[in-house]
């Protein structure tokens, strides 16, 4: 993608060339039209539709939470289209190409530019239960301490349901978290921990996290 400063495609839309024109804000961007081989059925293809697939169920859950407007935000900082390219982009290498998760350490289920915390790591722990530490910062503005610390977790036995754990009571100031975890049926959970600020409006990237269940 690139913007388009001058010339007689500044302000307009639509296709030419090869690319398609388009406004967002007061500016105006060209895209490059995706290449077609041909072939629906070629093996490059069935790989990207079915890695497509996968991403696209993902962004689908979700946008059934708050996260939505991390992705939207992103993505507006970052001047992508929109949150939905913007997690494609991220996240597309992510999947297997049979519809599956490949690698859950490579997904990105939270976005955002606030700072993490530094020595942000995992500790040791019974079975079922996330113990994480981090470097608390008293000289870190007041307003950022009383960030929260939450978490979107993803359980091995559904592997495309995130579910959110809010009310964790936990700041950034504090420097520790001991959350337990449990599913019936599921024997691992992939935790995506991040922080955001009291209105939910900005957000850390997300620290990639797992724990054995009991």
């Amino acid at each position: 993608m690139v913007e388009i400063k001058s010339g007689a495609l500044l302000g307009a839309h639509g296709r030419y060339q090869g690319m398609v024109i388009f406004q967002k804000g007061k500016k105006t961007y060209g895209r490059a039209l995706p290449s077609y081989d041909g072939n629906a059925d070629s093996p490059s293809r069935k790989v990207q539709n079915a890695r497509l697939a996968a991403a696209v169920t993902h962004y689908q859950t979700i946008k059934e939470t708050f996260l939505y407007h991390a992705w939207r935000m992103e993505a507006t900082r970052r001047e992508v289209i929109s949150g939905y390219n913007l997690f494609l982009k991220e996240n597309i290498k992510a999947y297997n190409t049979d519809y599956t998760v490949g690698d859950f350490r490579l997904l990105t289920l939270v976005p955002g530019a606030l700072q993490v915390p530094f020595r942000m790591q995992q500790q040791e722990a019974p079975a079922g239960v996330l113990s994480i530490t981090w470097e608390a910062s008293p000289w870190v503005s007041r307003q950022r301490n009383k960030d929260t610390f939450m978490l979107a977790v993803i359980y091995d036995d559904e592997p495309f349901r995130v579910e959110i754990i809010e009310n964790t009571g936990i700041t950034r100031l504090d420097g520790t978290a001991t959350i337990p975890l449990a599913k019936a049926g599921a024997g691992k959970a992939h935790i995506y921990a991040f922080f955001t600020n009291e209105a939910r409006d900005a957000f850390t990237n997300n620290v990639y996290f797992n724990v054995k269940l009991e």
